[in-house]
């Protein structure tokens, strides 16, 4: 790979990301986000009612979602909302699942679609590989994150019982497990999502960047928040609503930023 200046770098993210409406294309995603968050928990939930081996798989990365990627207000509600209509809605059955699965797969799609456009690639994977890949993305792949999770707490767990720690040692060491399971879900999404093939070492470069990015906007976020009364005078009770709108939008823009950055990196190629 040729090395490539920070300024030349940040200048291809910038024309790229412009290229493609960088806040339209966050909003775009923000709002299927929105629209498809509950069919895409529906269907993870549905999956795990017909194979209860994997329950506990989905509880880990519930748990983690809930813990670790959203802010406290935001964490509320999509525990008491989303995960609870989820959860009723898993028992639809026949042509009703089929059209929540239809659903779910369409927002992987428009996230597909977006990261394509950055890297300015305008033919898309075959139709059967798509359905393919986002059949099973879509009903097997959160438990599947699920059981990476509690496999990295299963080590996480033998580690700490091996050496001798104090609480504050162990927080900054949940941190820090924390945040590798970020770079490896960013890398991993800038990896596979192109439709074309992506080095790994790039992957990895945006996934660390992507991953630090978003630590520093969830901290400056939770700040925030915690600061300022703004939502809460204006919306009340509803405040979590646009907290939690704002944050999936937070969210994508730094999606795609990382995307651009490893898209730019393989122009030196």
């Amino acid at each position: 790979m040729a090395f490539v200046g920070p300024f030349t770098l940040l200048r291809r993210v910038i024309h790229r990301l412009n290229g493609v409406g960088w806040t339209r294309a966050a909003g775009n995603l923000a709002f299927t986000t929105l629209l498809g968050l509950v069919p895409l928990a529906t269907v993870a939930f549905a999956f795990v009612a017909q194979f209860p081996i994997f329950q506990d798989f989905l509880k880990a990365l519930e748990n983690y979602l809930l813990r670790y990627s959203l802010p406290a207000t935001a964490s509320t509600l999509v525990q008491t909302y989303v995960v609870g209509l989820a959860t009723a809605a898993a028992n639809l059955k026949g042509v009703w699942i089929f059209f929540v699965i239809v659903t779910a797969a369409l927002v992987v799609d428009s996230v597909e679609t977006e990261i394509n456009e950055i890297w300015r690639i305008t033919r898309k994977r075959p139709i059967m590989r798509r359905v393919l890949v986002y059949t099973i993305g879509v009903t097997a792949g959160p438990a599947l994150v699920g059981g990476a999770i509690l496999l990295v707490r299963w080590v996480f767990a033998l580690s700490i019982s091996a050496v001798s720690l104090d609480k504050s040692d162990i927080a900054t060491v949940v941190h820090v497990v924390t945040f590798l399971l970020a770079v490896a879900g960013f890398t991993l999404l800038y990896v596979i999502a192109p439709a074309r093939p992506v080095l790994w070492r790039h992957g990895f470069i945006s996934g660390l960047l992507a991953a630090a990015a978003f630590e520093a906007s969830r901290a400056a976020f939770a700040w925030y928040v915690a600061h300022s009364p703004t939502y809460e005078i204006l919306y009340g009770a509803l405040a979590a609503v646009p907290i939690f709108m704002l944050w999936v939008f937070v969210f994508w823009m730094i999606v795609l930023a990382g995307a651009a950055v490893t898209a730019s990196l393989a122009e030196s190629d």
